[in-house]
């Protein structure tokens, strides 16, 4: 009997799930997105390679998402026959507790929950895709693997805030990092595409989709990231702000918010949601097209952001590899790519018109012959980051 792993990568907008086989092969794949106003969609292939599809317009929660395609696998496993061996999950937040592949225990469960605050749009529901996933599989191991575990080497100048140390006696405040996973994934990539070895590689990643990071990475090694001690810092984001001004929050906290309300508005109604009243780049896009003002700004502001720091890690960095464009935004929005580099061949970056518009959802190089730096586009790979570290775990 043939020996499967699940990988389960719940994010703010979507689901991606992967089923792996011993030697690393995708047998089956699901993504649920339930971001868009039309509710939740299912898209995927199963065992036998067939198309699977599958919508609901009333799904608009994670839970109800996580339901669907964890019933939806049930029932492919179930058919297929096969063993679940293992099911892994990508967990956003592991503070400095967590920095490598972690079997799920109750006691983990537990310390997990205690890291919600640190990602509230994250953690909680990653903690939702566990505890559910051992109601419908409760004879499989199930593992978790850290977005912050990559950036755990980044020095102190660039990790510690300007505040006074042990402030808090019930959390450190550091610069954490996220969408690590990712980054691991678009270094070895990045490596495969330019053929160098990852631990060779300067990049400037930008992990944009409805969360959004920039990350740079030197000699293999995450040096910086945008985000922070939350995912709620750095860049902006679908509904998170991104940088802000701390004497704004304390402001409205004395006008009368309460924590709560605060935290609502800055990871919830902010961002391109705050400026325009769409979370969805897609919609953003859209409605830009036709010239509305306020989507435009939206636009306007997140690619800004995204030249600010690709200016900063130039000056960290010095040579670069490459610029690496990844995530769902990254990967499909060509003109939030375009213009992002518009004004960057200074810095070295000169994109290719003609490449940037063909190359949508697959790895690829869109910089002009002239470019001094590569420009590259990649798939988002975690679920395979993932299920490649439980099975080095495994073999341990």
């Amino acid at each position: 009997m043939n020996h499967y792993f699940l990988i389960i990568n719940v994010g703010s907008t979507s689901i991606k799930s992967r089923l792996f086989t011993a030697d690393l092969q995708t047998a089956a794949a699901l993504a649920a997105d339930y971001g868009a106003e039309g509710g939740m969609s299912i898209k995927g292939l199963g065992l036998q390679n067939e198309s699977l599809t599958k919508t609901d317009p009333n799904c608009h929660d994670t839970c109800s998402a996580l339901t669907a395609v964890l019933s939806l696998w049930r029932q492919l496993i179930t058919e297929a026959n096969v063993t679940l061996s293992a099911i892994g999950h990508r967990v956003v937040h592991g503070a400095s507790w967590f920095d490598k592949v972690t079997p799920i225990t109750p006691d983990v469960l537990q310390k997990l929950e205690q890291l919600d605050g640190y990602a509230p749009l994250h953690n909680p529901f990653n903690r939702l895709g566990i505890t559910m996933a051992g109601d419908y599989f409760p004879t499989s191991r199930q593992f978790a693997v850290f977005d912050t575990a990559f950036h755990r080497h980044i020095p102190d100048y660039a990790g510690r805030y300007a505040i006074p140390e042990q402030l808090s006696t019930h959390v450190e405040f550091y610069r954490y990092g996220f969408h690590g996973i990712s980054c691991q994934h678009s270094l070895l990539a990045a490596a495969n595409l330019l053929g160098q070895k990852p631990e060779q590689l300067n990049l400037i990643v930008l992990h944009l989709g409805g969360g959004a990071s920039a990350t740079a990475i030197a000699k293999g090694i995450s040096v910086d990231t945008s985000m922070g001690f939350s995912p709620t810092e750095g860049l902006m984001m679908a509904s998170r702000c991104g940088d802000v001004d701390p004497m704004i929050t304390l402001t409205l906290q004395r006008e009368g918010k309460t924590s709560e309300q605060l935290d609502h508005l800055l990871n919830h109604q902010s961002g391109l949601r705050g400026i325009c009243g769409d979370s969805d780049m897609r919609r953003v896009l859209q409605r830009a097209e036709q010239q509305d003002d306020a989507a435009q700004l939206a636009l306007a502001m997140f690619c800004y952001r995204i030249k600010k720091y690709i200016g900063a890690y130039c000056a960290i960095l010095g040579e670069i590899s490459a610029l690496v464009f990844t995530g769902g935004i990254g990967e499909y929005a060509v003109t939030v790519r375009e213009t992002i580099l518009t004004g960057l061949e200074p810095l070295g970056f000169t994109l290719n018109p003609q490449e940037n518009l063909h190359c949508v959802g697959q790895n690829g190089i869109v910089s002009a012959s002239s470019s001094r730096f590569p420009i590259l586009v990649i798939q988002a790979e975690e679920e395979r980051v993932c299920a490649q570290q439980i099975l080095t775990y495994l073999d341990e």
